[in-house]
């Protein structure tokens, strides 16, 4: 009698040598030929009753729901295992072990080489790096911890499907925890190691994050294979596959942002490495090499983690967007208040610009006096503040810069740099102070290598990752919820390249020569430019704008150098501000005037200003007058059209820098006369009139050949100066002079000797 019996199972796993198991088991017993078939249901259906060499390949473990606002302890979280469902019981008696089988039985070798990789998993899985060389990662907060924190709407996965969830974050809500952002939509993208291709074309592949911050996708078609096997007398001849594994299964995609809800804007990339070792790398990351079915796959656990001192793409697991950089108080009457955010890193006190820093620092405050404007001092290095010392304390409180500019410059000297970049620190401790500020400039020489508080902080201290400036976007867009307009000010060779990371903390306008500082949300610029770009962000901030007036002169003959004596005056013509001074002004020896155009109101009207020359009688006399006059705004040419001795510049607002040369050049027209004598004398060793000789008066005869000197008194008849004079006569050549050089009036006596030569028949 012939019977075979069918069994089916799901497997990943290699195929099963039919031909060496029947013979194996042929040498033990003979069974009665005969055919019957039997179909078993899932794995999980048949789990315990399997023989172990047939048995499930994954172990599962119960889902439990995750919290909406995970700790960030400063630390890069930990991988734990994937989350997987607990198997289910058995669904009715199980078959005979010895005639069944559940999908292909994959060799030995293949569940030996699984396994092996099954263990460098969880080993790729366990705490990533998130400090120093030689420091380990702090602990995950535990729920308990969270007390302020919800469960997650993360969607469960099913039995064909597995769900990929991104966390997104927004405010960093105190020194380790980041609410999550609501609105921001992710797309999962095809591609290999090297990057994505192309969007996934399918709805399930577009995510938007909910008021949690949790962004997930649920994947279909992540099930295993189903597969039959037919026994004969015991032994399975052969498999057939009942149901493919789905196209979806173990299958690795790219996550991309692809917007960001209103009042944000998304950071596509961020700059990464060493000072010397700076790029831009893209802002997105693939998912892991697993993803099965009834199985979730969390950012910051399965993939978006990473670990090393070296590894740019290090990240803490938590998404970045940037909060919208606030505008200043429509306001231009009360001053503002600022806080002055200072890197303190060894790298300034390397560069030998830890005086450029004090001295622009000191120069923005006295830039605010007289505006009713505060001021408090932040610094930052390794930590936050740099030391609790007069080197390197904070002084939080707001102070009034008007009659205390004095204590703000001892302050300010006191500083001292040494240690790393901990931009995220830096930021936070602002938006922690407890006090609101309209402005926040942070100023920095580079990139941040440390996040994290407390006086051991995580980071490379050498080198630039993602979770770095992750962090710092957190607590920039925690200090800008306050209403805090934050300025970027990289200054420096080692800020001096890609902006993305000033851009992500600031916001996305950056400083363009003839643009108002006052629009700009980030900076880049020399130690030697710090100071004047400082003062006009004073300036700007305050609604007022600059007009500075140089004066060169060119005497006639001389060299053009600046001009002091020089009278200007500066009037508005046309749109909204008051010009102050509003008399004139005169140069002094560096040769420049300045002038302020104060507005009242932010969105006052552009002004239009007129500057003049005044020149007195003495120089009018003296021949000077305008040759030509150059502009700029914002150190951007700016071309204006000369009117006399005036110039009109239109389109001036508030935080620019507007910059005018005069020169001028001396006209008067030159004058000379030549008077030429006669003297019956062979030569005259003395300049002058040869006194004691006749003169030879014009038609005289004498003999040819006689020697005679001639003389030539040279007279200045103009107005003036007159330089490299030469006398030269066609009969007797170059004359001897005394000078080259007559002033207006001056006269000198040339003499030159020589033979009476016939003129003609």
């Amino acid at each position: 009698m012939r019977h075979a019996a069918h069994g089916t199972r799901t497997s990943t796993g290699g195929r099963l040598r039919g031909r060496a198991v029947l013979i194996g088991l042929l040498s033990l017993s003979l069974v009665a030929a005969g055919s019957s078939s039997l179909a078993t249901g899932s794995t999980d259906d048949l789990a315990g009753d399997v023989p172990p060499a047939v048995q499930a390949e994954e172990a599962t473990t119960a889902l439990e729901p995750a919290t909406e606002v995970e700790a960030l302890d400063g630390a890069v979280p930990e991988a734990p295992a994937v989350e997987e469902p607990a198997a289910e019981e058995p669904a009715g008696p199980a078959p005979d072990p010895a005639a069944v089988a559940i999908g292909e039985e994959p060799d030995r070798d293949e569940i030996a080489d699984e396994a092996n990789q099954e263990a460098a998993d969880e080993q790729a899985e366990g705490p990533a790096e998130g400090g120093s060389a030689g420091e380990a990662a702090k602990p995950r907060a535990t729920d308990a911890e969270a007390t302020d924190v919800a469960p997650m709407a993360v969607p469960s996965p099913g039995s064909t499907s597995s769900v990929i969830t991104v966390k997104v974050g927004g405010d960093r809500t105190d020194g380790s925890s980041v609410a999550g952002l609501d609105g921001v939509t992710l797309r999962l993208y095809e591609g290999g190691q090297s990057g994505p291709t192309a969007p996934v074309d399918a709805d399930w592949a577009t995510c938007v994050s909910d008021s949690a911050g949790d962004c997930s996708f649920t994947v279909p078609e992540t099930q295993e294979s189903v597969r039959e096997c037919v026994w004969w007398v015991g032994v399975c001849l052969d498999w057939r596959v009942i149901s493919p594994a789905g196209e979806n299964r173990d299958r690795q995609f790219w996550v991309v942002q692809e917007s960001a809800p209103g009042g944000w804007y998304p950071n596509t990339s961020l700059v990464t490495g060493a000072a010397n070792s700076q790029q831009s790398t893209a802002y997105r990351f693939r998912t892991g090499s697993q993803l099965r079915a009834g199985n979730t796959y969390r950012s910051g656990t399965h993939f978006m983690a990473g670990s090393g001192d070296q590894t740019r793409d290090v990240s803490s697991g938590r998404w970045q967007v940037s909060r919208d950089n606030p505008q200043l108080p429509a306001t231009c009457e009360a001053g503002i208040d600022v806080a002055l955010v200072l890197d303190l890193s060894g790298s300034v006190a390397n560069a030998g610009a830890v005086g450029d820093l004090k001295s622009s620092a000191i120069a923005f405050a006295e830039a605010l006096e007289g505006t009713g404007s505060r001021l408090a001092l932040f610094t930052f290095a390794s930590t936050a503040p740099r030391n609790t010392s007069p080197s390197g304390r904070n002084y939080p409180d707001l102070l009034p810069i008007d009659g205390n500019l004095s204590t703000i410059r001892q302050r300010i000297n006191g500083y001292q740099a040494e240690g790393g970049t901990n931009w995220d620190r830096g930021i936070a401790q602002v938006a922690e102070n407890g006090q609101r500020f309209d402005l926040a400039i942070v100023i920095t020489d580079g990139l941040a290598t440390f996040y994290g508080t407390g006086t051991n902080p995580s980071g490379p201290g050498s080198f630039t990752r993602f979770v770095e400036t992750e962090q710092a976007i957190f607590s920039a867009n925690a200090l800008k919820a306050q209403g805090t307009r934050v300025l970027a000010v990289g200054v420096g060779d080692g800020i001096s390249g890609d902006a993305a990371n000033l851009r992500a903390v600031s916001g996305p306008t950056g400083y363009t020569p003839g643009a108002s500082a006052n629009t700009a949300d980030y900076f880049q610029t020399g130690w030697h430019e710090l100071a004047p770009l400082l003062e006009n962000l004073a300036k700007g901030a305050t609604c007022q704008a600059t007009v500075t007036v140089d004066k060169v002169v060119q005497p006639y003959g001389g060299t053009a150098g600046p001009g002091m004596g020089w009278t200007f005056a500066a009037t508005r013509t046309g749109g909204d501000g008051q010009v102050v001074p509003a008399v004139p002004q005169v140069t002094g020896p560096s040769g420049s005037v300045e002038y302020t155009v104060r507005f009242d109101r932010p969105d006052a009207s552009a002004a239009t200003v007129r500057i003049e020359e005044r020149l007195s009688p003495a120089q009018d006399a003296e021949g000077w007058s305008l040759d030509d006059v150059r502009c700029t705004v914002n150190d951007r040419p700016r071309a204006v059209t000369v009117h006399g001795d005036a110039v009109v510049i239109t389109g001036i607002t508030a935080g620019d820098d507007v910059a005018c040369t005069f020169t001028n050049v001396q006209t008067l027209e030159p004058g000379i006369s030549v008077v030429k004598r006669a003297w019956d004398v062979a030569s005259w060793p003395h300049f002058g009139l040869p006194h004691g000789h006749p003169e030879l008066p014009a038609g005289t005869g004498v003999l040819d050949g006689t020697t005679v000197t001639w003389t030539y008194t040279v007279r200045n008849t103009g107005r003036t100066v007159l330089h490299d004079v030469v006398v030269r006569d066609d009969r007797v050549g170059t004359a001897h002079c005394p000078t080259s050089r007559l002033e207006p009036g001056e006269e000198m006596v040339c003499t030159a000797s020589g033979p009476v030569t016939p003129t003609g028949p």
